[in-house]
């Protein structure tokens, strides 16, 4: 994966081509975003722009740093993933495949790149966000890490302060963003049409949560895009001087979040989440 092969997020890689070009990358980097939206692609797209024999600063895909981190076996490039049913980033792995390299020298690259594919995970674990900030702090030369993260405000503030933040936006194209759109419909119906009596029909909920779910990976951006568009409503209600309005969609904005959080993330059942969001909602229609 080449630099330029990342797609929706010029400002992103236009900020890290600057940094490459005045040799001012930054040890510690803090990709933030939606999921979906290229944050693992690009880290290695850098790290191959970093490493890469025949087009530094770009990436070639073909000279053997190249193809190796590709592959997925570069001895410096080294990516931490959510393991276990909790889907966390465990103490050990940290310790195995940070702590115990970070006081040698890089194999063969000329920067070595940790890559930790969702860093709100290690807050769940205060060792292992501890282990990491100590490497942080006293970085080592000729050693890079980049943290991802769909909830920034999940890492611990002295983790985020130690490393430039690079936001990536939200990648939907018009293909997912239709469908997307149709499955948040349903959700817009479940919460004006169903329980007559001023309360939402459980079997209501249960299918209309199974229809948005169908697909695997779905629920993420319906609840992405239905997060931008109650923004949008409650910037609407803040502009027309309607402030008790507005804080009712910023309620809503915050559970639509919680949940994208709890799927995303956390690994939480996207119908089950879908039907407690869907209940959460109803108590606060406007």
């Amino acid at each position: 994966m080449r630099l330029s092969e990342i797609r929706g997020q010029d400002r992103a890689i236009a900020r890290l081509r600057a940094a490459i070009a005045a040799d001012r990358v930054h040890h510690a980097y803090l990709f933030t975003g939606p999921a979906g939206s290229g944050k693992r692609a690009t880290a290695l797209a850098l790290a191959s722009a970093l490493n890469c024999e025949t087009a530094p600063g770009e990436g070639c895909e073909t000279c053997d740093a190249c193809a190796k981190i590709a592959a997925g076996i570069h001895p410096d490039v080294v990516v931490l993933e959510r393991e276990g049913a909790a889907q966390i980033v465990p103490i050990e792995s940290i310790r195995n495949n940070v702590i115990a390299r970070i006081g040698l020298p890089p194999h063969e690259a000329l920067v070595r790149v940790f890559v930790i594919e969702e860093a709100s995970t290690i807050a769940l674990q205060p060792a292992a966000a501890n282990s990491l900030l100590k490497t942080l702090e006293e970085p080592p030369a000729r050693t890079m890490f980049v943290l991802g993260t769909v909830a920034p405000d999940q890492l611990l503030p002295t983790i985020r302060s130690r490393c430039q933040r690079v936001t990536f936006s939200p990648r939907v194209g018009p293909v997912d963003d239709e469908a997307a759109a149709a499955r948040l419909d349903d959700l817009a119906a479940a919460l004006a049409g169903f329980g007559g009596e001023g309360a939402l029909a459980l079997d209501a909920v249960i299918a209309t949560a199974a229809r948005v779910t169908e697909e695997k990976g779905a629920a993420a951006g319906v609840l992405d895009l239905a997060a931008r568009r109650i923004h949008e409503a409650a910037r609407a209600a803040v502009a027309s001087g309607d402030p008790g309005a507005a804080r009712v969609h910023g309620a809503r904005a915050r559970l639509v979040l919680e949940t994208h959080t709890a799927v995303t993330i956390h690994n939480a059942h996207p119908q089950l989440a879908l039907e407690a969001l869907l209940g959460q909602l109803w108590e606060l229609r406007p």
